[in-house]
């Protein structure tokens, strides 16, 4: 199974997500290939955003290393599963890959994994400047992700 979480500009919570389903996949002894990327080229090449390893950290997850990267043809051909963000992300994908017959399938809101919300928005956490909220989110959509991939791939 390959996983890739997708933001706008993969350094707070498309890297999030990967880092915190890295950690589930590993304390369940499953295997999967996790990466991120972004639909945006604001911040290619930069690292995780100080206040993303923070968070995490906090929790006990621990941070990869990680450059920003923007989202290629390769990547959303060899994905399994492309876990979104946001309104702007499912537009920027569908624009880019939108022609591939498989889009519907391969390409999901995160949140819609999580049984804690209605909402399919991950708010962006470098705007809000609430990573604790980012952070709840994400980890509740992970688990939710978690449990249906092990219901599929026992």
């Amino acid at each position: 199974m390959k996983l890739l979480f997708v933001c706008h500009g993969n350094i707070c919570r498309s890297p999030m997500a990967k880092m915190i389903m890295q950690d589930l996949i590993n304390k369940a002894g499953k295997d999967a290939s996790i990466d991120s990327c972004a639909t945006h080229s604001d911040e290619i090449g930069e690292g995780v955003y100080n206040q993303t390893a923070k968070i995490l950290q906090k929790h006990g997850v621990p941070v990869l290393a990680h450059r920003a990267r923007l989202i290629t043809k390769q990547d959303y051909e060899s994905a399994d599963l492309i876990l979104i963000m946001d309104d702007e992300n499912m537009c920027t994908l569908r624009r880019e890959f939108g022609g591939f017959g498989d889009f519907d399938e391969k390409v999901k809101f995160l949140l819609s994994f999580s049984k804690d919300t209605n909402s399919n928005i991950v708010a962006d956490p470098y705007y809000t400047r609430d990573f604790q909220k980012c952070y709840d989110d994400i980890n509740s959509a992970c688990k939710g992700l978690m449990r249906v991939l092990i219901k599929f791939n026992p």
